[in-house]
């Protein structure tokens, strides 16, 4: 057992705990995208609230599906200015310098696409994977939202 906690920590000493800095850095884009991800939710909820309910003898189509229309175009804005964000990080720190490519580069970690063929270099290499861990969250967030909505829709329905 205690060649294990030694092999242990030999094998930490020998890390270069890059991605340590990496996670650090990407805090702060990580909390500007969750702030305006929930500015964004918020806006989606005020606009279902507002005018997700039909007045009484409409029809069953029509305003529901403008309602869910408007809601989607906010939830694409606001992931558009996450997006947006992110690239101004790249290209703020000096991580790339050049605010067309670190567009580029953002959209497609943002999606997880990942075919941009743009990498960071050196000590930020793989940042770009904690985009897009943070957007996959705000993804996950926006269904959800999406899901509920749409279920009260049907629930109006009923």
């Amino acid at each position: 057992m205690e060649n294990f906690f030694l092999n242990i920590a030999r094998t930490f000493s020998s890390l270069h705990f890059q991605y340590t800095e990496q996670f650090l850095a990407a805090l702060v884009p990580m909390i500007i995208t969750v702030v305006l991800h929930g500015q964004g939710m918020g806006l989606a909820g005020r606009c279902f609230k507002r005018f997700g309910r039909r007045p009484a003898g409409s029809s069953r189509s029509g305003p529901h599906v403008i309602v869910v229309i408007a809601i989607v175009a906010i939830m694409l804005a606001t992931h558009f200015v996450e997006v947006f964000a992110w690239a101004f990080f790249y290209y703020l720190t000096g991580m790339l310098d050049d605010y067309r490519t670190a567009m580029f580069l953002s959209i497609n970690s943002y999606t997880t696409l990942g075919a941009s063929n743009i990498t960071l270099t050196g000590r930020w290499k793989g940042m770009d994977g904690f985009e897009a861990m943070t957007a996959m969250l705000m993804f996950g967030w926006s269904t959800a939202m999406l899901a509920a909505i749409v279920q009260k829709l049907h629930g109006i329905d009923d």
